[in-house]
């Protein structure tokens, strides 16, 4: 090589990777641009009929003594997700969403505006427009590809 010359070398990734690395990306952003979705079924399971049979003997043992046991539940009433009983918290999520629509509407607004409606479907103000990304990859592009 020649005082002050340049040496370079190219690579290239086969077309194939290069398809695939874009739809990973595409379909990145289009999980990313995704609205948040609430969970609205039970978070823990409930107790069983035996553990509250057992918690309800255990209070009956100890007041047979004269001592005083834990009075009431401090957990929220189980729900049934068809099957699965237990608590969720969607109650304390509603009644939070609420409070930030009582509380500052303005701001509420402006989260809304970047999902979609759950009952309408309207999609808000600032929701991304884009279209998803194609995840079909030709067979010349694979190796061994017919």
């Amino acid at each position: 090589m020649a005082k002050g010359g340049r040496e370079s070398t190219d690579t290239t990734m086969p077309k194939f990777f290069e398809t695939a690395l874009q739809q990973s990306v595409g379909m990145g952003q289009d999980l990313a641009a995704m609205p948040y979705t609430e969970y609205r079924g039970a978070d823990i399971a409930a107790f069983s009929p035996m553990q509250e049979a057992a918690f309800r003997n255990q209070q009956d043992a100890m007041a047979a003594f004269g001592m005083q046991g834990g009075q009431g539940s401090y957990l929220p009433t189980p729900v049934n997700t068809g099957g699965a009983i237990g608590y969720s918290s969607a109650p304390v999520y509603d009644a939070a969403r609420a409070n930030l629509e009582a509380s500052s509407p303005a701001t509420a607004d402006y989260i809304s505006s970047f999902g979609i409606d759950p009952v309408t479907g309207a999609v808000g103000s600032r929701a991304p427009d884009r279209q998803p990304v194609s995840l079909e990859m030709t067979s010349a592009g694979r190796k061994g590809g017919k």
